[in-house]
């Protein structure tokens, strides 16, 4: 029994173990935006790139003012706010506010760096497409 016993607390260990549900919150800094063709890129095409990617994943994006975007995320009762700092070179990702994700200032529920590098990739293939 004692070895029973001994056992069950090293799976449940285990188990609760690999239950990490946070990770520490990433900006996405600097992120070189591909270049495809002669066509040279401009912030305004730069930012309907950002825009066209960000939606075909399901964000709502809205321009604030030049070079800066603002996207959101819905996904059942979680809501993801990033905010996109772009030129017509690089672009930052950076949090800005969520809704049921586990933030406490430092860390973020884990799906967050998914999302974050899904729509990284969206915005690439997007300025790839131009």
């Amino acid at each position: 029994m004692k070895k029973f016993n001994i056992l069950f607390i090293a799976v449940i260990t285990l188990v609760l173990a690999g239950c990490n549900t946070t990770i520490p919150v990433r900006d996405y800094m600097n992120q070189t935006i591909p270049h495809y063709g002669n066509t040279p890129k401009t912030i305004s095409n730069v930012e309907k790139s950002i825009i066209k990617g960000a939606v075909s994943l399901g964000w709502q994006a809205n321009v604030i003012e030049q070079g800066k975007v603002e996207a959101t995320l819905f996904i059942r009762s979680h809501k993801l706010v990033v905010e996109i700092i772009h030129d017509d070179k690089n672009y930052s990702i950076t949090y800005k506010d969520s809704v049921n994700l586990k933030y406490d200032g430092q860390k973020i529920h884990r799906q967050y760096a998914n999302w974050v590098n899904n729509l990284i990739n969206a915005i690439n293939a997007e300025n790839i497409r131009g």
